[in-house]
């Protein structure tokens, strides 16, 4: 008799563990890979309010702007703001999780000082695009070869094109550079804050920052293969990486709390021996502050780069 009510007991205990990793894998899910209408308008007041570099919106706001559209490969609508500088090189700005492409509005009045055209998409599930599903820079790849072409489409001059972007949108850079069909013109691409895999990157965050167990990033993954067609575990970001064939600069600050710094150096890790590569580490910089820690070192960073590796061609 005590053994079956200790069975019972065991099962009752069992089922209540069960029923508390179901309920804390779709929260976990519901909040880091779902995006609603409201949490898109608000990502979008937040990249305004966030604008604290000098001048920069109010240098934007007098800008003549185009906004693109382009059909997915899968079907969805995604959107980008294009800004024309008469040029013949071409840089896309790739924005980080829960943000917009007005996060990227610095980024793109330094690029434009460096003479580039600029274009800046709103990420699948971001901003104006279509999607409530977070690519977590690995569905977004594929968009970039997309926006890259597009590039080629519209321009009436050979462009050379350049990929940016911070946090997700720096892993987005990577997997797409690693692409078997990234165009040939795609001469470079840098990365700031950028993960070497989504699912280590999500364990992380649940361990960190929400206290929950990281393991749970497993069972969002299956949620994230049925309902985005993508597990978090085959975004593996340093993996693809090990196919990228064009120069690789990546920036990272060593106080970074919400991806590692050592992440940068899984990614330095994968990259083809020979394959031209510079890593930087920031001093005190956290997540994606790099450019406001000093922001003239970035910049001089960033323009001998791109005239070693773009310019020269």
């Amino acid at each position: 008799m005590r053994t079956k009510k200790i069975l019972k007991v065991a099962g009752i205990s069992l089922i209540g563990v069960a029923a508390s990793l179901g309920i804390s894998s779709l929260v976990s899910y519901q909040m880091g890979i779902k995006t609603t209408s409201s949490q898109k308008r608000h990502a979008i007041r937040k990249a305004h309010k966030k604008d604290d570099t000098l001048d920069s919106y109010d240098w934007y706001k007098q800008l003549v702007k185009q906004t693109w559209f382009i059909r997915a490969e899968d079907g969805i609508h995604l959107a980008a703001v294009y800004l024309s500088n008469d040029s013949d090189k071409t840089v896309i700005l790739a924005h980080g999780y829960h943000n917009v492409h007005d996060q990227m509005i610095p980024y793109a009045k330094m690029f434009m000082d460096l003479g580039y055209n600029v274009l800046m998409p709103d990420a699948r599930g971001h901003g104006v695009s279509d999607g409530h599903i977070v690519g977590f820079g690995w569905l977004d790849r594929r968009d970039y070869i997309k926006w890259t072409e597009e590039i080629n489409k519209r321009s009436t001059s050979k462009q050379k094109i350049v990929l940016f972007g911070v946090s997700m949108g720096a892993a987005t850079v990577l997997a797409a550079a690693g692409e078997p069909d990234l165009p040939s013109n795609v001469d470079a691409v840098i990365e700031d804050s950028g993960f070497s895999s989504a699912q280590k990157e999500f364990s992380y965050r649940l361990g960190h920052h929400y206290f929950l167990p990281p393991f749970l990033s497993t069972f969002v993954s299956l949620m994230t293969r049925v309902t985005g067609g993508y597990s978090l575990k085959e975004a593996d970001i340093a993996h693809q990486a090990a196919n990228i064939s064009i120069p690789v600069l990546m920036i990272h600050g060593d106080s970074d709390r919400y991806v590692p710094v050592e992440m940068m150096a899984e990614i330095k890790a994968s990259l083809a021996k020979k394959l031209p590569k510079e890593s930087h580490k920031v001093h005190g910089a956290d997540h994606v502050q790099s450019r406001k820690a000093d922001p003239e070192k970035y910049q001089q960073t960033i323009e001998e780069f791109l005239k070693q590796w773009v310019d020269k061609n």
